[in-house]
C-alpha cells in the first residue's frame, strides 16, 4: 500500500503531499466522483481557472496531483492569440512533471507585453493567482531568459531563470477591479518570455483581508535548501520526503504548502484528531496542515529567518511583510503542564505576541505587518520562565505588501476595445491594458490620464486597419471618446445610430468603406449644429 500512495502523491514538482494513509485513500475514491468540467474561457465549477500554457485548444485533462482537477489550453485566454507552443527538451523532460510543465507557450514575436486575461471573475472579488514556469530548454537554445511578471498594470516579480531544471511558482493574494483580470509578461531584453501555468482561485471575502484594490499580498519567494519550490508558505509534517506538498483537495483553495525540511534541532508532534479551524478563518488553513506542529528537540526557543526577495524588486528600506503564524495546541496537557512562549521578530514582541499559549485542538492565527529595513529578519519562539513545554509552530507564511499605484484603463473603455479586437481580430500591440501602463498603450489610442483615477479614451485612430463587417456597437461604449477614424477600411452594412448618442465625440472619420444607406438623422444634426464634425 505504501507504494501506491508514493506514486499518487509524490510527484517532484506540484503533487499534491501524501498525508496520513487512510486519509489519502479515501480522497482518492471520493476523487473519482467529483470532477469539475471547465467551460473553455471561464471558471469551473469550483469557480478555478486552471490552464496549462502551450497545449494544443481541445478538450480538458485531469490532473493526477490535484485529484482530477481539470486543466485547459490557454488558447481562449492568450490576448491576441499572441505566443506559440513548444514543448521541453530532453533531458528535461523525462522527470516526473505534471502534464503542464512539459510545454510552454513562449512569446517571441518581438512584443514588449503579452497578457492572459481571465473572464468570468466578480468585481471586488478575491482572488489567489499562481503562474509557474519551468525552461526546461524548450527552444534547444540553452539560453536561460529573464523578464517581468505583472498582475494587471502593476509590476509583480522578476521571473530570472537560473537553470533548465528549475521550476519557478509565484503566488499573489488580489482583489479584482473588475469581471476580468490580467497577468502579463514583459520583454526586458534578456531572452524570450515563456510560461508553463497560470491558476486562479477564488477565496471566501473574509479571507487575506490585508489585500485590497490598492494593495496586493506577494508570497514571499525565497528558497531553502530542504525547499522544492521557492513559496514561504509552509507545514511541518515530517519526514519532508514523504510529506512533501499539500493543495487541493487538502487545501479547498489550492494553496501550495510545502514541507520546512527536517531540521535537526526540531522534531515534531502530531494528532490524528480533527482541528477546528473556526477562529482563523480570515486566512482558512487546511485542518490537516495543523495537525502536525514543530517543536525543538531541546531548548526553549524556535526560530527561522527570512531576507528581502529580489524578485519582487521592493525597495528594501521600507519593504512591508504580513507575517501568518498558525498555531494549535496538539497535545492535551495536565493542568499543571504549561506551554507559553513569546513571539518576537527581530526581537520586538507586539500587541498579544508576549506569554502566547497555544488552544487544544483549535488552531489560530498570530498576524503582524513588519515594516523594516533591509537584510534578514527574525522570528523568535521563546519560551516563557514558568513553561514546561518547549513553543510550537503548526504552519507560517509571509507576504510582502505590493502597492498597486500603476491605475489601470476604466473597465468600461477595457472591455470596449477587448470587445473591438476580438471582432476585428486586431493584433497589433492590442494585449493587456489599452492605457496602462503608458509605456505599452496599444497603438492607435490617445488616453486621458489622472493622478487620482483610471485612464480614459480619448481617441481611436483605425484608419487602413483592414477592418470588415459592420461597426461594432463596442465603439458606442467608449463614452469619453472624442475622436474616431474608421477611414480606409472595408466596413459595411449601414451607419449605426448610436454614434450619434457618443456624448464626447467631436471628430467621426467613415470615409473609403463600404457602407450603405442613409446617414442617422441625428448624426446630420450634429453635424450641422457643429457638435461633430465628418
Amino acid at each position: 500500500r505504501s507504494s501506491n500512495v508514493h506514486a499518487a502523491a509524490m510527484e517532484p514538482a506540484t503533487a499534491a503531499a501524501a498525508c496520513p494513509r487512510l486519509l489519502v485513500s479515501l480522497l482518492l475514491v471520493l476523487s473519482c466522483f467529483v470532477s469539475p468540467e471547465l467551460v473553455h474561457g471561464q471558471p469551473d465549477a469550483l469557480g478555478f481557472i486552471s490552464i496549462d500554457c502551450g497545449i494544443a485548444d481541445g478538450p480538458s485533462y485531469p490532473d493526477e496531483s490535484t485529484r482530477g482537477l481539470r486543466y485547459v489550453s490557454d488558447a481562449g485566454f492568450v490576448d491576441a492569440g499572441a505566443g506559440a507552443n513548444a514543448g521541453i527538451n530532453p533531458p528535461y523532460s523525462d522527470r516526473e512533471l505534471a502534464a503542464r510543465y512539459l510545454t510552454v507557450r513562449h512569446f517571441s514575436g518581438g512584443a514588449a507585453r503579452s497578457c492572459y486575461t481571465l473572464r468570468g471573475l466578480s468585481p471586488g472579488g478575491r482572488y489567489l493567482v499562481r503562474s509557474s514556469f519551468y525552461y526546461g530548454n524548450y527552444d534547444a537554445l540553452n539560453r536561460l531568459p529573464s523578464f517581468h511578471l505583472y498582475l494587471g498594470v502593476n509590476r509583480w516579480a522578476a521571473v530570472n531563470v537560473t537553470a533548465p531544471d528549475d521550476i519557478l511558482i509565484f503566488e499573489a493574494v488580489v482583489v479584482s477591479p473588475a469581471d476580468f483580470f490580467q497577468v502579463c509578461l514583459v520583454d526586458i531584453g534578456q531572452g524570450t518570455p515563456f510560461i508553463s501555468g497560470l491558476d486562479l482561485r477564488p477565496l471566501r471575502a473574509a479571507m487575506y483581508p490585508e489585500a485590497t484594490v490598492n494593495q496586493s499580498l506577494l508570497l514571499l519567494n525565497l528558497r531553502r535548501p530542504a525547499a522544492r519550490f521557492a513559496l514561504n508558505r509552509y507545514h511541518f509534517w515530517r519526514p519532508a520526503s514523504f510529506y512533501k506538498i499539500y493543495r487541493y483537495p487538502f487545501d479547498s483553495y489550492d494553496r501550495i504548502w510545502q514541507s520546512y525540511g527536517d531540521i535537526a534541532a526540531w522534531t515534531n508532534i502530531t494528532t490524528t484528531a480533527n482541528v477546528d479551524v473556526s477562529k482563523a478563518s480570515s486566512f482558512d488553513a487546511p485542518p490537516v496542515v495543523l495537525r502536525s506542529a514543530a517543536t525543538p528537540v531541546n531548548g526553549t526557543r524556535l526560530e527561522f529567518s527570512w531576507s528581502p526577495d529580489t524578485s519582487q524588486n521592493n525597495d528594501s528600506s521600507s519593504a512591508a511583510y504580513l507575517l501568518l503564524l498558525y498555531f494549535a495546541e496538539l497535545q492535551q496537557l495536565p493542568g499543571n503542564v504549561l506551554r507559553r512562549f513569546d513571539i518576537l521578530v527581530d526581537g520586538a514582541s507586539w500587541n498579544g505576541s508576549r506569554s502566547y499559549t497555544p488552544k487544544y485542538l483549535s488552531a489560530e492565527v498570530v498576524e503582524q505587518v513588519v515594516v523594516q529595513g533591509s537584510g534578514q529578519h527574525t522570528v523568535s519562539l521563546v519560551a516563557t520562565p514558568d513553561a514546561i513545554l518547549p513553543p510550537i509552530l503548526n504552519a507560517f507564511e509571509i507576504y510582502s505588501l505590493r502597492q498597486m499605484t500603476e491605475l489601470a484603463t476604466n473597465n468600461g473603455d477595457a472591455k470596449a476595445m477587448m470587445g473591438i479586437r476580438t471582432t476585428y481580430m486586431l493584433k497589433k500591440n492590442w494585449m493587456g491594458d489599452p492605457c496602462a501602463p503608458k509605456a505599452f498603450a496599444w497603438n492607435g489610442l490617445n488616453c486621458s490620464y489622472s493622478s487620482s483615477g483610471p485612464a480614459w479614451i480619448t481617441a481611436l485612430i483605425l484608419s487602413s486597419s483592414l477592418l470588415t463587417g459592420a461597426v461594432d456597437p463596442s465603439f458606442g461604449d467608449l463614452k469619453s471618446l472624442q475622436y474616431l477614424d474608421l477611414s480606409n477600411n472595408s466596413l459595411s452594412g449601414p451607419i449605426p445610430d448610436f454614434l450619434a448618442q457618443m456624448p464626447s465625440l467631436k471628430f467621426l472619420d467613415l470615409s473609403s468603406n463600404k457602407l450603405s444607406g442613409s446617414i442617422p438623422a441625428a448624426l446630420v444634426r450634429k453635424r450641422q449644429n457643429g457638435s461633430l464634425d465628418w
